[in-house]
């Protein structure tokens, strides 16, 4: 889709030019398939690289598109949000040192970027999602001001009828809303394309299915966002509800999500994909350049199939049919799930264990899809996503946990498979070593940063600053995941020095707090206070708005003086003190001192976030 002028679809007649054109290009597809008008030799590799840029103190920027332009490369190209950008690595023949060349190209390229972004006091980091990402990054003002962004954002919006709504449950729970699909650009990824030849396409796709649960179980590395513990890989599950327009009140319709798996195995013919997206999901998008591909097929050119291709844009499958204009037109099989890290080289190992395993279909692979339930392979990907490598999986019919299937059975076809295409023994020897010491490990990137931030979770901002901090550190030496130490009461990792950070409320209030209603009786109140060994107790309304708040010096008075007041609106403090997550705690520190108070509430839009006290200061001082 970012290669085409796009616009919204306005009325009847856009959208039947729309379809027209749609259809016209499957029709072409169909006809190029049957003349096997497609590119066989040689079988290429490719992959695109999405990353994060961050500050001086490890949290978004919104420097992308500056940093774009002193890069100055056209390998790199910009993403949704303005903390994204992306990397298009060359193809690649798939064949002897082909992936020790792709680590190379990407570790070039990320120099490149990493200097620049050094310049300006800024670094360029590799995750899953970032986990100092939090809500106020997804404000309007951090999307990258291109109107293809904004009009799909807009479009799907007014399709769903209001804010997309996300809830996660994993150790944490997570529950919010946004008025756009910014939450879309929490998740960067590391994507992987192969080449596939069309008689072989619908054999290979439905197989790259069956190895999506087990490879995603040993790439984890998404299991953090605004601080929670949700996911493994919480990618999966916040780029589905991120871009979903279904509404609860139709609950009794069967209707698939814009980002799926898939309800069934391939059959047929890789147009068969085309034709259920455009069944199945409303068009949002049409283009002034649109032509008839038949025409062109007819004339002796190769179709771009642009319309198609659009629409294709709009709908998101963890495993996507890729076509590829040119001279000859060539067919790939897209990988959307693996996120994005830990390190270059653990992604160049995850790339040569998925294209390994992509050319290990089994011989009686038709047969076997006969007798394999789709939803065993669906479930396996969710489960993985949920637990990484401690899930068990379903493989053909047997419960066998994720770290025994990896060792016993899918590396040795992954190292036939790489074998087969003739890839050199020592890039096969290092690539899936990393994944088997990985697994034997049992430290991902998702596992590594658990442990890590529970260690360093003090107060929960600086824990999540330290983890990039660290990440960062280990991705400038390229070190695998399963090297990366483990911070320890005998080994405390000291990336961060106070003086480097420039502390807001945000990295130190508590968000962890307790409150009353305004109706809460004083014998209540004073259990709080005296149960958590509090000072401060802020008073909501019934509809959660701030209200005022009680200290403990106010209570005792009360209390000692046997006033008659009975609930917490008679004593509490009206007129509030308060402070934003962003305030400098320089300024915290004169609103505190001015008003001679040891603590005050952090607000947004008259909802208490967090209470930031003196002695949470003192952990910076």
């Amino acid at each position: 889709m970012g290669d085409f002028r796009v616009r919204p679809i306005t009325d009847k007649a856009d959208r039947h030019k729309m379809y027209h054109y749609a259809l016209k290009d499957i029709e072409a597809f169909e006809r190029m398939l049957k003349e096997n008008a497609f590119v066989q030799e040689p079988i290429k590799i490719g992959a695109e690289q999405e990353l994060c840029l961050v500050d001086q103190n490890y949290e978004p920027s919104k420097s992308a598109l500056n940093l774009l332009d002193a890069i100055d490369d056209p390998h790199y190209t910009n993403e949704l949000g303005l903390f994204n950008m992306e990397i298009n690595l060359d193809p690649i023949n798939l064949a002897r040192d082909c992936f020790s060349v792709t680590e190379s190209d990407l570790l070039n390229l990320l120099k490149r970027g990493k200097e620049e972004a050094l310049k300006i006091n800024e670094h360029i980091v590799m995750a899953g999602i970032l986990p100092t990402i939090a809500p106020k990054h997804l404000d309007f003002d951090y999307m990258t001001p291109i109107p293809r962004y904004e009009t799909l954002s807009k479009t799907l919006h007014d399709i769903r009828g209001g804010k997309f709504q996300i809830y996660l449950q994993g150790v944490d729970d997570l529950i919010a809303s946004l008025g756009s699909v910014l939450f879309e650009a929490c998740n960067t990824s590391f994507q992987l394309h192969l080449q596939i030849k069309p008689n072989e396409f619908v054999d290979k796709f439905n197989w790259s299915q069956m190895i999506a649960g087990p490879v995603l179980s040993a790439c984890c590395n998404a299991p953090i966002l605004f601080g929670r513990e949700l996911w493994a890989e919480s990618r999966i599950a916040l780029f589905k509800q991120s871009l979903d327009t279904r509404s609860s009140k139709n609950h009794l319709r069967k209707k698939l999500p814009r980002v799926y798996f898939g309800n069934s195995w391939l059959s047929g013919s890789p147009a068969n994909l085309w034709k259920n997206e455009l069944m199945r999901f409303p068009l949002l998008l049409t283009s002034d350049d649109l032509v008839d591909a038949t025409t062109v097929l007819e004339n002796g050119e190769v179709p771009e199939l642009r319309a198609i291709r659009l629409h294709n844009g709009t709908t998101y499958t963890w495993n996507r049919l890729c076509y590829g204009p040119g001279k000859k037109a060539h067919l790939r099989i897209e990988c959307r799930y693996l996120p994005a890290g830990p390190t270059a080289v653990d992604e160049i190992a995850n790339f040569a264990f998925w294209v390994g395993l992509m050319n290990a279909v089994p011989e009686n692979w038709q047969e076997d899809i006969e007798k394999l339930p789709f939803k065993d392979v669906k479930g396996n990907f969710i489960k993985a996503a949920r637990t990484g490598l401690s899930t068990v999986l379903n493989w053909y019919g047997k419960n066998i946990p994720a770290k025994e299937l990896i060792l016993e059975i899918l590396l040795p076809m992954a190292k036939k498979g790489l074998e087969r295409s003739n890839i050199d023994t020592s890039d096969i020897e290092k690539y899936l070593g990393i994944i088997e010491q990985r697994v034997r490990t049992e430290q991902t990137g998702a596992s590594w940063m658990i442990k890590n931030y529970r260690f360093n979770n003090n107060t929960i901002n600086t824990a999540r600053q330290e983890l990039v901090a660290q990440m960062i550190s280990n991705q400038n030496n390229n070190i695998p995941v399963h090297q990366w130490e483990v911070s320890s009461e005998k080994n405390i990792i000291p990336s961060i020095e106070n003086n480097q950070l420039e502390y807001t409320v945000g990295h130190l209030m508590s968000t962890d707090i307790f409150t009353v209603n305004e109706d809460a009786s004083l014998d209540f109140v004073k259990q709080i206070m005296t149960w958590k060994n509090i000072h401060h107790l802020p008073v909501e309304s019934m509809k959660g708005k701030l209200v005022g708040i009680i200290t403990d010096g106010i209570l005792k008075k009360t209390l000692a003086s046997q006033q008659e007041a009975r609930y917490a609106s008679d004593i509490m403090i009206t007129e509030l003190v308060s402070v934003e997550r962003d305030t400098s705690i320089s300024e915290v520190k004169e609103v505190l001192a001015a008003n001679k108070l040891s603590g005050v509430p952090v607000v947004f839009a008259k909802r208490i976030i967090g209470m930031i006290t003196t002695n949470d200061i003192k952990h910076i001082e």
